[in-house]
């Protein structure tokens, strides 16, 4: 009851403040936490108050914010009764306020034509000095014969053409960055208009506080709240020296920023935290297991059709400088990365990138090849997780080069993950058929009759050109039947293979070899498969 009553109170308040005229503060966005899509964004005001009850409002500009997530905090003496989302009253006309932004907007797309019409003129003026050398380079020395110039001359000459290409250079540059600085302006007053014009009345967004003050004072006031249109994704870029040791492995926030307001040097954090969404924590269902009437029915070439409808779904230098690094915080359900430093965010399509954490990983570098798949060996680096690498894709750099990209997965701390170097022709693997014996027979074993009986054998050879030794990891499949229609028997392997099944995956086998230089081997591997004449051609 008293909750009712204190809520009812708080209503009557609002309603009563709201008869007075709302005290109107400007404030700035000073930090914003992001989560993977959407943020918390806190912003601070001043306000100059006098005793008693006041109704503080704080217009915002973003498109779209969780009502039920805004708080406030007020340093002051006082007590806050209460914080709500309002419909602000636009002190300017819509229209007025348009007709404003457009004549700044001509303003500077007016300046903008001038500096490129400089740009112009200093590109042709560039072109003039660079023929006027061209020309002294052929026709000077031809009259150079007959008519020598003094030196001092000649030399002054030089210099002011020198002198004047490298003035050019540095005001087109100035012109480059004025023209960079006019367009961002440009594209703000474009994102204001758009919002304005998107409007069907005189109001706008805010955030109403309503205060009671003990005393006449000056006071500071910070809400948070949390935004759409906002969030952020982990890039890494994984640097692997010529030695192939350690790796440095570095973390990048990628940040979408599409609220509707700029966020000016502000402190920025990402989090990897998951917000609760809706009114409900996940629950689990029973776990029924049933074949569906309209699966019974279908046919072999419906299946097959929906297996491949599936798997088309699958997807040196000493004095460098340093790389900045976010301050790191552990909470109980998440990893914070605070940026070391005051950001500034557009909100704009286009993505930002800022450094998150860059960490050496100890690294195994070994050979790679599935030679039934590819016969290049790849040189790969097998590392393992902790807690805070998240999925995200990886761009590799071996010996300070790029060599591609690949797409880290999210696995429990201590599981091992492979990151790719590239190919090396220095490592030759072949994989040829030694051995295809055909032979249809009435019988086989407990076989039907009509059965064709194929004996197969594979030779796959590696060999190390390079001239150092190298570990070598070759992995390869033997037939396994998934019907008693189909017999494979006889299998043999030479060598036998380190590991059978290897993750799980039946008939998968994987070889680990250690190869000197110059040095080759060979695996052998052999099997008998037998099956119905009638059936559809195997390919072995």
């Amino acid at each position: 009851m008293k909750r009712v009553c204190l809520a009812a109170a708080a209503l009557l308040l609002f309603s009563a403040a709201s008869v007075c005229a709302a005290q109107t503060l400007s404030s700035k966005i000073t930090e914003a936490t992001l989560f993977f899509d959407q943020a918390r964004v806190c912003r601070q005001a001043s306000a100059q108050i006098e005793s008693g009850i006041h109704s503080l409002l704080i217009p915002i500009e973003e498109f779209s914010i969780d009502q039920n997530s805004v708080t406030a905090e007020i340093y002051g003496q006082g007590e806050i009764l209460g914080v709500q989302v309002a419909q602000v009253p636009v002190t300017q006309p819509r229209q007025e306020k348009i007709r404003e932004l457009e004549s700044r907007r001509e303003e500077l797309l007016s300046t903008k034509q001038a500096i490129k019409d400089q740009k112009t003129s200093l590109s042709k003026q560039q072109e003039f000095l660079e023929g006027v050398i061209d020309f002294s380079g052929d026709q000077i020395p031809k009259e150079i014969k007959t008519n020598m110039p003094a030196t001092d001359k000649l030399e002054a000459t030089l210099a002011f053409l020198g002198k004047r290409f490298s003035e050019i250079l540095d005001e087109k540059r100035a012109a480059d960055k004025k023209l960079a600085e006019i367009n961002k302006r440009i594209d703000k007053i474009e994102r204001e208009l758009h919002m304005l014009r998107g409007r069907k009345d005189e109001t706008a967004t805010g955030i109403e506080i309503l205060f009671r003050s003990e005393k006449s004072q000056a006071v500071e006031i910070k809400t948070c709240y949390m935004v759409s249109n906002a969030g952020w994704s982990p890039v890494y870029r994984a640097t692997a020296p010529d030695a192939a040791s350690d790796i440095e492995l570095s973390m990048m926030a990628e940040i979408t920023q599409k609220t509707g307001e700029d966020w000016e040097d502000i402190t920025l954090t990402v989090s990897s935290m998951v917000p609760v969404k809706g009114n409900r924590l996940p629950e689990l269902s029973p776990w029924r297991l049933d074949i569906p009437r309209r699966l019974l029915e279908k046919s072999e070439t419906g299946k097959a059709a929906r297996m491949k409808q599936l798997a088309a779904k699958a997807p040196g230098m000493d004095n460098r400088a340093g790389k900045a690094e976010a301050e790191r915080r552990r909470t109980p359900i998440s990893f914070e990365y605070t940026m070391p430093a005051p950001v500034k965010v557009a909100s704009r399509e286009q993505k930002t990138v800022l450094p998150v954490f860059s960490r050496p990983i100890r690294g195994d570098f070994y050979y790679r090849s599935i030679p039934k798949k590819d016969s290049r060996a790849y040189l790969v680096c097998s590392a393992e997780s902790d807690s805070e690498l998240l999925a995200g894709p990886v761009s590799i750099f071996f010996a300070e080069r790029y060599v591609g990209e690949m797409f880290l997965e999210e696995k429990q701390p201590g599981q091992s993950f492979l990151l790719g170097m590239g190919a090396d022709r220095s490592v030759k693997v072949t994989r040829e058929k030694v051995r295809d014996y055909r032979e249809e027979t009435a019988f086989f074993g407990q076989i039907e009759r009509e059965t064709i009986v194929r004996e197969l054998k594979y030779r796959i050879s590696v060999e190390n050109i390079k001239d150092r030794p190298i570990k070598i990891h070759i992995l390869d499949n033997v037939p396994v039947s998934a019907t008693d229609r189909i017999t494979v028997k006889d299998v043999s392997f030479a060598p036998e293979p380190e590991k059978k099944d290897v993750n799980g995956k039946n008939g998968v086998m994987q070889w680990l070899m250690e190869l000197k230089p110059g040095e080759t081997s060979r695996i052998s591997i052999s099997f008998t498969v037998a099956y119905p004449k009638d059936m559809p051609h195997l390919t072995f």
